[in-house]
């Protein structure tokens, strides 16, 4: 079984071992948005993801835009969903074209789900840690508008493998404003009971947290349709302009009409540009995403640590992520081996958890690494909303998106 599908994972173990928008307006009727390549799966089952309880009403939005644009937005996922939300709520009248019928099997399903700039350090790239700084602002206002947000765990707790990196790692975020913490094996083994041998030191970053991506995703598009939203699922096959005029996209052979296309459906974002002739610097790079069912349902925080980044899952069960091995395909069992012993060790367990779930997934990658969120090349009305790590960046990237699109 193959599924297209993007994580968003930081890697940050390793790295520190080793040392550009769619619019979304229609009915349900069936029409599938290009997405990236497919992740291949070993003895999948479905993640878990949870819909949005008791979302509440959405607030008076407010209708500013004196010509109500007509937006079509491409992919469901977080990127697309958060764009859709934003603009809906501003006034103008979007479409979301989704993929597919089942969120189980979007691109952001696969996501780890890091929240926060914890697993990332100024000296690596300043401007991306200060804009994960600026997007976990913006959560709180989501939650405040669409209600509770699908959190698995609250705090990270990351270790490097000496004390000295441990805490320059520290050093670094403190000099940087953030309020991570120094703990001693005591403090850590209080915030974990778990962990069988907690290390002499670990970084504490207590603003960090870890959501579920697709329950994340259809709370943003619950959000946009109570907003005005319209939802359609197909594939849509190509852009279509006038001129240098955006004027719609066609949808398995039917054209629907629009103002302003946002392309937010990752990889598959180049593919349709392309369509009108432009090209976005986007390319995929592999990660693995793994899900454990496990008794060791104690797991509190997200742990950073020996070359592994794991977290609870909302429903029970730890989801854990990992670098794609150097062997490829062939070597994703032993990775999946490896993984379930680290766990077990981790956690003093006699044997390693079952294995749910290994993902191979495609990452959306810049050329410089930096967001795509705004128009695309000389065409007036397209929009590229693609980046990497998504689900942190979602948020801010769709808010700016709308703003760009109602101003212009």
């Amino acid at each position: 079984m193959t599924e297209r599908t993007v994580w968003n994972g930081l890697s940050m173990a390793r790295r520190h071992a080793a040392q550009k928008g769619v619019r979304q307006c229609a009915t349900h009727a069936g029409v599938h948005a290009s997405s990236g390549r497919s992740a291949q799966r070993i003895d999948a089952q479905n993640p878990l993801a949870f819909p949005p309880q008791n979302m509440p009403p959405s607030r008076q939005h407010s209708r500013t835009v004196k010509h109500r644009p007509k937006v079509i937005v491409v992919g469901s996922g977080v990127m697309g969903a958060s764009a859709a939300w934003h603009l809906s709520k501003a006034g103008a009248a979007v479409t979301v074209i989704e993929r597919a019928p089942d969120a189980l099997i979007t691109a952001t399903a696969s996501s780890f789900g890091w929240v926060g700039a914890g697993a990332s350090t100024p000296s690596d790239d300043l401007s991306a840690f200060t804009e994960r700084l600026t997007a976990l602002e913006e959560f709180g206002s989501i939650e405040r508008d669409l209600g509770p947000l699908p959190i698995a765990a609250r705090g990270a707790l990351l270790w490097l493998p000496t004390e000295n990196e441990t805490a320059a790692l520290v050093a670094e975020h403190r000099a940087a404003g953030t309020r991570m913490q120094r703990l001693a094996r005591p403090q850590i083994a209080e915030k974990e009971p778990m962990l069988a041998d907690p290390p002499s030191l670990a970084a504490w970053a207590p603003d960090d947290f870890a959501l579920e991506p697709a329950a994340f995703a259809r709370q943003l598009l619950a959000g946009a349709k109570v907003a005005g939203t319209c939802v359609r699922q197909g594939t849509v096959d190509t852009v279509e302009i006038a001129g240098n005029r955006i004027a719609g996209v066609v949808v398995e052979g039917q054209k629907l009409a629009a103002d302003t296309v946002v392309l937010a459906n990752g990889h598959g974002s180049r593919k349709l540009a392309l369509t009108v002739g432009a090209d976005l610097p986007i390319h995929e790079s592999p990660a693995v995403l793994l899900r454990f069912a496990t008794e060791a349902d104690g797991l509190r925080h997200l742990i950073c640590a020996q070359e592994m980044e794991l977290r609870p899952a909302l429903g029970g069960g730890l989801v854990a992520a990992a670098d794609y091995p150097e062997d490829g395909e062939s070597g994703l069992p032993i990775l999946a081996a490896r993984t379930g012993d680290a766990i077990a060790h981790l956690f003093g367990m006699w044997a390693a958890p079952d294995l749910l779930s290994i993902r191979v997934a495609q990452r959306p990658m810049t050329a410089d690494g930096r967001p795509l969120c705004g128009g695309v090349g000389e065409i007036e009305g397209l929009y590229a909303l693609v980046a990497h790590p998504g689900v942190i960046l979602a948020p801010v990237l769709g808010r700016r998106c709308a703003e760009s699109i109602l101003r212009s």
